[in-house]
């Protein structure tokens, strides 16, 4: 599968989603926990847990949901 119809076929699962629950606003928020979280925390291991739990949270609902919707077959 190539990069263009993956994003044409993930655009099917965006439709179904509520605007708070769109990669924009999933980048957004996850934006804003990072520079919350690095501006509070000083410790380079919080950081980085703080950085793993976002980065885990981007790669579940923005690659491997759509991916994952796009899979199953679903009756017409």
């Amino acid at each position: 599968m190539n990069i263009i119809s993956f994003f044409e076929k993930s655009n099917k699962y965006w439709k179904l989603k509520p605007f708070w629950c769109k990669p924009f606003s999933i980048i957004i928020t996850g934006i804003f926990i990072l520079i919350i979280g690095f501006k509070i925390f000083s410790m380079f291991w919080i950081r980085t847990i703080i950085s793993l739990i976002i980065f885990s949270w981007w790669a579940l609902f923005l690659i491997i949901a759509p991916y994952s919707y796009d899979q199953i077959e679903l009756p017409d």
